[in-house]
């Protein structure tokens, strides 16, 4: 049964290639268009979570200590290290602390400034907790270290933080809103491009009919037109995601990279190119039911 089904799909999808004529190729076209689209700005949104989750892991808070000697700094790092949601404590000396500081302001007229500056000792705080935990757990974490002895004050780059988590969320929502709208394209392109099918084989249809045929034998051949229609336009947004991606991977690299590290644009997961077939696939068979349905509505 399963063969019989699948060679009827090879046989109705290779009719509707033959004989698609210029609709078909438009609702390929367009949904091509529309998927290349979606997994293009997928890519982006991906790499960018990747970039964002790695800022969040590796971004410091720095505490500064007010104590005198080397043992009671060692004790001071050490609670640090055992406080909940704390990657690791790294000490550094007074004199790290300086030269560190001013390698920060190289190039800079504060350098000149630092001549007669002197730093406490400092403990370099990575958090275990990623971006995505929110504002919330890593002012608590601040807070925590700020409140054990020894701890003077803590600094943490909460700012550029905020900004990453605004930046994501904007593009959550115009991924979200780019989803609707190829979504909204495809079904009614496809639509379209079926109904102009139906009404080319309005009399064909006709005399199945006449001949007792069931609406789900009309239906079928249609419906697997609007399936070949997506699934072949799906999968030639993949390949041409695949050659754009491999001609302008480089090129967004050295774009995008910065101060918040190196931007890699990595290739989707294969489960998520599975899924971008099985939607078009899916966009495709809604748009022929759309037209199907509406048209054995008004013929009977």
């Amino acid at each position: 049964m399963i063969g019989a089904l699948s060679a009827s799909v090879v046989k109705h999808g290779w009719r509707s290639v033959r004989s698609g004529g210029l609709p078909f190729f438009f609702a390929v076209l367009m949904t091509a268009l529309g998927m290349f689209s979606l997994t293009a700005f997928g890519t982006v949104l991906w790499n960018f979570r990747a970039l964002a989750r790695a800022v969040g892991e590796s971004v410091a808070a720095v505490a500064f200590l007010k104590v005198d000697d080397a043992a009671a700094a060692e004790e001071t790092r050490a609670r640090i290290q055992l406080t909940p949601g704390v990657e690791s404590a790294t000490l550094m000396t007074p004199e790290e602390a300086l030269q560190r500081a001013r390698r920060g302001l190289s190039g800079s007229a504060a350098l000149q400034a630092s001549a007669g500056l002197t730093m406490p000792w400092v403990v370099e705080v990575v958090p275990r907790f990623s971006l995505e935990d929110g504002e919330s757990a890593r002012l608590e974490l601040v807070q925590r270290i700020g409140a054990l002895d020894g701890v003077d004050e803590v600094l943490h780059p909460g700012g550029e933080l905020k900004r990453i988590d605004a930046l994501l969320r904007l593009l959550h929502g115009a991924g979200l809103f780019l989803a609707v709208l190829i979504v909204l394209v495809v079904v009614v392109v496809v639509s379209n491009a079926v109904r102009l099918t139906v009404l080319v084989r309005k009399d064909e249809i006709a005399i199945q009919k006449l001949v007792g045929a069931s609406d789900a034998f009309v239906a079928l051949p249609l419906l697997l037109s609007g399936v070949v229609q997506g699934t072949l336009g799906a999968v030639i947004a993949l390949v041409t995601s695949g050659i754009a991606h491999a001609s302008l991977a480089r090129v967004v690299r050295v774009a995008l990279s910065g101060a918040l590290g190196t931007f890699t644009l990595d290739p989707l997961p294969w489960w998520i190119l599975a899924c971008v077939i099985v939607g078009g696939a899916l966009l495709g068979a809604v748009g022929a039911l759309l037209s199907v349905a509406r048209f054995l509505r008004t013929s009977s």
